[in-house]
């Protein structure tokens, strides 16, 4: 009888169960499809019942998988998105839709407290902006109050599940750290920022590390999933935290990229760093004690995927879903004929952060075919990610390495085209589920079958397993003309829409 370990990972649009075995080894991923509502005010909400339903469901399909192997689940660790807000009463129950990250309705409070703004990042390494959860929570305050009024705790979606699963409510630092009221200097929550939104103390979760023991799975849920009471629950941070961890950011010289929903950019370091810009947030790291500095963009594999199903309608099987899309992209020149895409379909994050910046296609003309224009999607996620990437190589040493993960990072095409856009090469690991990976590390650890995060990488990823992707010089010309001409672009229409 062997051991495995689970991994559930909370993203935008779905929820994965991994199974791993105590080798760092994937045995099993099931998935459910989880998608919030966007309105088109800018809200996003999610009902939190579908979330419990789902990992529930999810815990009782690897259970069954478990048996069926002949294996004890001996941990269940987890990661998912940050900054979503779920007010929840004192018996734990939500008493309102979870306001998700991407929600834009706090962007008049932001614009309001916006003389505070550097307040705050002196304390948090954040800007203050809609995506964080202090605006959503002063949100509920200001326009829900007997909601507010009723609130135990303001929890988050992993917090949420930590409750679900153990009975107990905490938050670990690096979900804490993006909630714009954390004090990356003490470790604690700041009275000042708490009192800058106007919020009270005592509906903030207790604070733990990343990494840590938070309880032990209920009988309850237990009875419900299958699996054995009693089991370890790790929270092993937020998801990008993780995907970074599972990416291979154990040093100062790396930089990663996990490119989903979102994109970010990542490097470690061993204390925080606050750029004098404002273009860069700092997030306490998933490796207890360190620390990340982050860019970040909003919008990446969502805005391929919207353009999939817009002008890709297709009865192929979902294993071959993209197979179309992806081929036109191959036929279309580096820099798609003409064809230019400004990727901020939901605002601009990193360097610009302006949340009034909308998704622009330049440069169609009658001869613009569908597949210059999806290719033209892909290179303006990946301009983007090479800007912020040029941006965290100004505030540490020299980056030697750069990992990409995500769901479009399956495409070889995208991960060439990364590299020709940053102009160094870039390493991609065939196993692309760095965020579970990252929460695999994480509970490793915790529980004591690894005795560091260096050892448990090691045993999770293969090295040899990876492929790198060298920039093309001829390309490398293209796609540096072509991010200059992004930059004009961009600020002429922000100019003109002001």
């Amino acid at each position: 009888m062997g051991k495995v370990l689970l991994s559930v990972d909370k993203g935008t649009t779905n929820i994965r169960c991994v199974v791993f075995d105590t080798a760092g080894r994937i045995l099993s991923i099931f998935r459910r499809d989880n998608a919030p509502t966007y309105y088109p005010d800018g809200r996003v909400e999610q009902d939190p019942k579908t979330w419990e339903e789902s990992l529930m469901s999810l815990l009782s399909e690897a259970a069954r998988f478990a048996n069926s192997q002949d294996d004890d689940v001996c941990s269940i660790s987890l990661t998912g998105q940050r900054s979503t807000v779920i007010p929840l009463n004192g018996q734990g129950a939500p008493l309102h839709p979870a306001i998700m990250w991407q929600d834009t309705r706090t962007d008049e409070i932001c614009s309001d407290l916006k003389k505070l703004e550097s307040v705050v990042f002196r304390k948090t390494g954040m800007r203050m902006t809609s995506v964080f959860s202090a605006p959503k929570m002063k949100w509920f305050k200001d326009h829900l109050p007997d909601i507010y009024n009723k609130t135990w705790k303001m929890a988050g979606i992993q917090d949420y599940f930590i409750l679900l699963l153990t009975g107990t409510l905490v938050t670990d630092r690096s979900l804490a750290s993006r909630t714009n009221l954390y004090d990356l200097e003490t470790g604690t929550w700041s009275d000042e920022l708490i009192a800058v939104f106007g919020l009270d103390r005592h509906i903030l979760c207790d604070i733990v590390e990343p990494g840590a023991v938070v309880g032990y799975l209920t009988q309850q849920v237990a009875s419900i999933t299958g699996l054995p009471s009693g089991i370890p629950i790790v929270s092993a941070g937020g998801d990008q935290q993780c995907g970074a961890l599972g990416l291979g950011l154990l040093n100062t010289k790396t930089v990663v990229a996990n490119i989903g929903t979102g994109a970010y950019a990542n490097r470690l370091s061993e204390k925080p760093v606050y750029d004098p810009k404002m273009r860069l947030y700092c997030n306490v790291s998933a490796i207890p004690g360190k620390f990340i500095t982050e860019a970040q963009m909003l919008t990446a594999g969502v805005v391929y995927k919207w353009f999939h199903e817009e002008f890709y309608p297709s009865e192929l099987q979902q294993s071959d879903l993209f197979a179309e899309i992806n081929a036109e992209v191959k036929t279309s020149p580096p820099a798609a004929n003409g064809v230019i895409l400004l990727p901020h379909f939901r605002g601009a994050a990193s360097p610009y952060w302006n949340p009034n910046a909308k998704g622009h296609f330049c440069n169609l003309d009658l001869s613009t075919k569908r597949g210059d224009m999806a290719r033209a999607v892909l290179e303006g996620i990946s301009l983007d990610l090479a800007e912020n990437v040029s941006l965290l190589r100004k505030v540490g040493s020299t980056v030697s390495t750069i990992h990409v993960s995500g769901g479009l990072t399956n495409f070889d095409e995208f991960v060439q085209i990364i590299a020709d856009c940053l102009g160094q090469p870039v390493i991609k690991n065939h196993d692309c589920e760095a965020t579970a990976i990252g929460a695999w590390i994480s509970a490793a650890v915790a529980i004591g079958i690894c005795g560091t995060y260096d050892e448990a990488y090691s045993a999770a990823v293969n090295s040899s397993d990876s492929q790198t992707f060298w920039p093309i010089p001829e390309r490398q010309v293209i796609y540096a003309l072509l991010r200059q001409k992004r930059k004009k672009l961009y600020r002429a229409l922000t100019k003109k829409m002001a």
